[in-house]
């Protein structure tokens, strides 16, 4: 056998197993035209020469799949995995990729247009509620590489989700259930998502006073709910997310405030908060079913499937963070 350099090739391998190149090809595919007994052989001899298999860069260039779909997130990958909802979507999309040959490659929001247009990937899925997620559709639509949003606001250009207005309406009814009509809202930054909210709380509490956080983070709940304390005196407040609503809780015992004695706080997401002991009033979404169905649906796409429009159910869940509006003179 006559070696060019070190590094062992699939013809290498072919001659030691005394076949075609092409049929020490197959061996390597799945549902190829070989033998069992030829497969073995070659395989046999691949172990014996220390070879691992065709370049991945070279079935790429053959195939015209990069067998990667991107997931993008904030561009501070420390406060994306701070994140739980960005986590679950990212636990849904590994579970879904599990049985194929897909990799995940994160996405800073961040990420200039031009690197977009190169971006090494066959799809992507949209987690969360990004600012630039029109930029991202735009430049991978010129590619024709799909895009699923996963968690963002359901619209009919590829999108695995909830309805936020009626989820957030289910929040409003039982605060109105419980006598409140002096309601406070600690909102989320700009987005469909907070807007669907924010218009849901505002139909059902036309007064309400909101203020806007910077992100959803316990920390953001604390000042944002603190201001909306300060200011103002209502018994019950709606946070856009469980972060901001754990906040917005601390903020309130701070004060002096007994949650749900002299106020009520409601939350939006059903996601576990570490060190957080409260059984949160809050609209649970399905996180993890939802960045599940938006890698299948992008894989879908590859093979001509049209991009989805899928809402998924939500739940109430009523903790201990809600109880009757107090009586105030």
């Amino acid at each position: 056998m006559t070696r060019g350099s070190n590094r062992i090739t699939l013809v290498h391998v072919a001659e030691a197993a005394g076949v075609s190149l092409s049929t020490a090809s197959h061996a390597f595919g799945v549902d190829k035209p070989i033998s069992d007994a030829t497969r073995a052989r070659v395989l046999a001899a691949a172990a014996d020469l220390g070879y691992e298999g065709p370049d991945p860069r070279a079935r790429s260039l053959r195939s015209g799949r990069t067998d990667i779909i991107g997931v993008q997130v904030d561009d501070e990958a420390g406060r994306a995995f701070r994140d739980p909802v960005i986590i679950g979507i990212l636990d849904g999309v590994s579970a879904a990729l599990s049985a194929s040959p897909t990799s995940v490659l994160l996405l800073p929001d961040s990420l200039p247009e031009e690197r977009l247009r190169t971006l090494p990937v066959d799809g992507v899925v949209a987690a969360g509620c990004s600012p630039a997620l029109g930029s991202l559709r735009a430049a991978m639509a010129k590619r024709s590489i799909p895009v699923v949003t996963a968690g963002n606001q359901v619209d009919d250009i590829g999108s695995v989700g909830v309805e936020n207005r009626s989820a957030t309406a289910l929040l409003t009814g039982h605060l109105r259930a419980l006598g409140h009509r002096s309601v406070g809202v600690v909102r989320l930054r700009h987005g469909d998502v907070e807007q669907a909210r924010t218009a849901a709380a505002l139909a059902a509490f036309p007064d309400a006073v909101v203020v806007i956080s910077a992100d959803s983070t316990i920390d953001e709940g604390f000042r944002a709910g603190g201001e909306l304390l300060d200011a103002n005196a209502p018994t019950a407040v709606i946070a856009q997310s469980d972060l901001l609503a754990a906040g917005v809780i601390r903020a309130a015992e701070a004060r002096g405030l007994r949650v749900p004695e002299d106020l009520s706080v409601v939350g939006f997401d059903g996601v576990r908060i570490d060190g957080f002991d409260r059984v949160l009033t809050t609209i649970r979404q399905p996180i993890v079913e939802m960045g599940r169905r938006a890698a299948q649906a992008v894989l879908a796409a590859q093979e001509g499937a049209p991009l989805p429009t899928l809402a998924l159910d939500v739940e109430l869940v009523v903790g201990d963070t809600t109880g009757p509006a107090p009586q105030r003179s």
